[in-house]
């Protein structure tokens, strides 16, 4: 009896070093947006090798996403011309970062759960050493 070999699932079809570039890039908008969430690959890249665009999300506490676009509400936040600018310009940054056609959202926490229940993968991670 042969015991059947299964191909390993990949993480993502990003391939490398381009997910290295955006592993870093991510790391320093954690830092820059606070490390409470945190960057995201989530969407087609996760999910099979003929992806369009890689998508980047960054979900913010509630709070904190209310503090950082004031002006935006819950439903309409993506017309919002702060919330545009930063997502467009980081998005242009992380494309030329890492070579990739990058769609890239900052996301409040509890919007972003109640409309997206797919697959997410932690981008920009950071270890810290036990002390």
């Amino acid at each position: 009896m042969t015991d059947e070999v299964k191909p390993r699932k990949k993480a993502s079809h990003v391939g490398v070093p381009a997910i290295f570039e955006l592993q870093l890039a991510c790391k320093h908008l954690n830092e820059a947006y606070g490390d409470h969430f945190g960057c995201y690959l989530v969407g087609s890249a996760l999910e099979r090798p003929d992806w369009r665009d890689v998508d980047v999300v960054l979900i913010m506490d509630d709070e904190d996403f209310k503090r950082e676009f004031p002006k935006a509400t819950a439903d309409t936040f993506e017309f919002d011309p702060k919330w545009l600018i930063n997502s467009i310009s980081i998005s242009q940054w992380l494309s030329r970062r890492t070579g990739l056609p990058i769609d890239f959202k900052i996301q409040p926490q509890t919007w972003a759960n109640d409309r997206h229940k797919g697959q997410r993968n932690a981008l920009g991670l950071k270890f810290v050493a036990e002390s």
